[in-house]
């Protein structure tokens, strides 16, 4: 292709065209500012012309903007300049689904979950802002080279659908093979809306074709309103009965029977996969087929059909007819008067008591009340049932026009949550990583020989799990290993004892004292005493006996008696008093036994004669 020297906004610099369609052309481009690559979507100039389009771009380009999902191709700016609309999003190399049923003609079951999954997580993020695609067709989910799935054009699929240009009154504008009853219905769309058109994907990725084919765009429509869509099983045998009811209950025409979210269908599919058997990856299948940049598909195969083929439209046609015709007589014969009773609005109450109820009873009591009820995208509740009603807006029992639509909130039921692994984590991160996740930590303390003081030896549940939001995590945290009694040691070798000591590993340390009741080189006691209990690897003494102590027998003879006793007691001896015979006092050591000098030892026996 020829390269294309402009630049949009003084910012892109236009390299290629790579696309062109009914809405403009592609083209792939270089942000100066940031030094990106980016994909610019040139509308045509006639768009421009188009008040309501113009309007409706502006708004639905602002609302794409604003998604920020790993699974949604960004749309990073637009504008116009000099009456030309564009926008700018997110480049993309690698290729869409319908390329891939082109090169493989259908996926494994496992294969068509692992596409889906990212694609319902884009639309719950997509719904939560209000934002429903209304064009989920395979041109719109690309992937790109590492498996990444992505859903394309939210925003212009709305502004063109509901443009002066692409539609005329009395018509819906969409890819046949994909619209919902109620689209072809003329009816609003919602989240179920887009959920229909996935679980349409769904069928012709599993069997390879889509659900209703024919000559023309309106036997295809009408088969969509009339008809039911056949099993996967009759087409393909052996597809896993969980995700074949999946692909049934999002295609139901009753909206009201489909999954009421994103979420819901998601659950569904997981639930599923555990049946699916293997499978090469998405990202396996995509590696085989030559990679092509891919921007976001045109509405190539978009067609616009008379809302007639509904008899529901055929109805409301005649409807519209007949009260032309009535008002006209009305003018006729009541004048002002009557014009003056139809200029008078009439209203009425939001109906009391919807929460608890089926969105079917609300809908009901809502158009009862002369109200349109409408459901707008869900929120979690642990006291509504899943697909309950959870609120309304306006509330309650507010003051409002006839025929005004009130949006019914469904309940998703429990937000469930994936449990984080935090064994081995300290008690800190281990507690913050917990309450990141949405959940309530609890701690519970025990001793371990093996994990360190501090850290969490187990968790319950144990990951992988989901769990509801809120409840609560138990870890268990070290408090080291057990504390143990330190044994009685007294009376053995120095070598039993310090052996008995480092068999328990305590770090022994050594130290010595006399003992006149421990012979010497054996263990007299520890210091902690024995019986306490201390950790393993603490510092235990050894105190091993030196015998008792010695010293020289001092002199004591000339002394008094009870200075002489006094003195060899205060040493540690044991004093005998011999008595000698008249004519001796008895007041003064005469003769002392062993001799001055002599060695002695603390608890000997000693004589003195008075």
């Amino acid at each position: 292709m020829a390269v294309i020297a402009s630049t949009i906004e003084g910012r892109y610099q236009i390299i290629t065209r790579v696309a062109s369609g009914g809405m403009g052309e592609v083209y792939r481009a270089h942000d100066a500012v940031l030094a990106r690559e980016v994909a610019v979507k040139v509308l045509h100039p006639h768009f421009a012309g188009d008040r309501g389009f113009v309007d409706r771009f502006r708004r639905e380009a602002r609302a794409a903007a604003i998604l920020n999902h790993p699974n949604i191709v960004g749309v990073y700016d637009w504008g116009a300049t000099d009456g030309t609309y564009f926008m700018v999003m997110e480049f993309v190399q690698g290729l869409n689904l319908r390329a891939l049923l082109t090169e493989y003609e259908r996926l494994e079951p496992a294969q068509v979950i692992e596409v889906c999954l990212p694609v319902l997580s884009a639309l719950e993020h997509a719904h939560g802002h209000g934002i429903v695609h209304r064009d989920i067709k395979p041109e719109n989910i690309l992937i790109s080279r590492d498996g990444v799935v992505k859903v394309a054009d939210f925003g212009l699929a709305r502004a063109y659908a509901d443009s002066y240009i692409s539609q005329a009154e009395g018509t819906v504008t969409g890819t046949v093979q994909y619209l919902a009853p109620e689209q072809i219905q003329g009816e609003p769309a919602d989240p179920r809306t887009d959920l229909y058109a996935l679980g349409v994907v769904m069928f012709e990725l599993l069997t390879g074709s889509p659900p209703f084919t024919g000559e023309t765009s309106l036997a295809i429509a009408y088969q969509h309103l009339s008809g039911t869509i056949p099993a996967v099983s009759s087409v393909v045998p052996g597809v896993p009965r969980a995700l074949e009811l999946a692909v049934a209950g999002a295609t139901d025409r009753d909206r009201t029977r489909r999954p009421q979210s994103a979420r819901g269908m998601a659950q569904e599919l997981t639930r599923a996969s555990g049946d699916a058997g293997p499978a090469r990856s998405v990202e396996q299948l995509a590696r085989q087929v030559p990679a092509a940049e891919v921007v976001p598909e045109e509405r190539a195969t978009t067609v616009t059909i008379p809302r007639a083929v509904s008899p529901r439209a055929r109805r409301a046609r005649w409807f519209r007819r007949t009260l032309v015709f009535l008002f006209t007589l009305l003018l006729l014969a009541g004048g002002v008067a009557a014009a003056l009773v139809f200029a008078v609005p009439h209203y009425t109450h939001v109906p009391g008591g919807l929460r608890g109820l089926t969105i079917s009873q609300a809908e009901a009591r809502l158009r009862a009340a002369g109200l349109t009820p409408d459901v707008a995208p869900g929120r979690h509740s642990t006291t509504v049932d899943i697909d309950h009603v959870l609120g309304s807006q306006p509330p309650p029992r507010a003051r409002i026009r006839k025929g005004q639509r009130v949006l019914l909130i469904p309940s998703l039921g429990p937000e469930f949550l994936a449990v984080p692994n935090v064994e081995g984590k300290t008690e800190k991160r281990a507690k913050r990583a917990i309450t990141d996740a949405g959940f309530v930590p609890k701690v519970r303390t025990e001793f371990n020989d093996t994990v360190d003081r501090g850290k969490v030896i187990r968790q319950s549940p144990q990951p992988p799990v989901n769990l509801e939001k809120g409840k609560r995590v138990e870890i268990v945290v070290s408090k080291g290993p057990a504390p143990v009694e330190i044994p009685p040691v007294e009376g053995k070798t120095k070598d039993e004892a310090k052996a008995t000591l480092e068999a328990l590993r305590f770090t022994v340390t050594e130290t010595e004292e006399f003992s006149t009741a421990v012979k010497k080189g054996d263990a007299i006691r520890t210091d902690p005493p024995a019986g306490d209990k201390v950790q393993r690897g603490s510092e235990v003494t050894l105190i091993v006996s030196k015998g008792p102590e010695s010293f020289k027998m001092p002199k004591v003879t000339g002394m008094k008696t009870d200075a002489a006793r006094k003195l060899l007691q205060d040493l540690g001896l044991h004093v005998k008093v011999n008595q000698l015979g008249a004519p001796f006092d008895g007041t003064t050591a005469e003769i002392q036994s062993p001799d001055p000098g002599t060695v002695v030892h603390v608890g000997d026996t000693v004589q003195i004669w008075v």
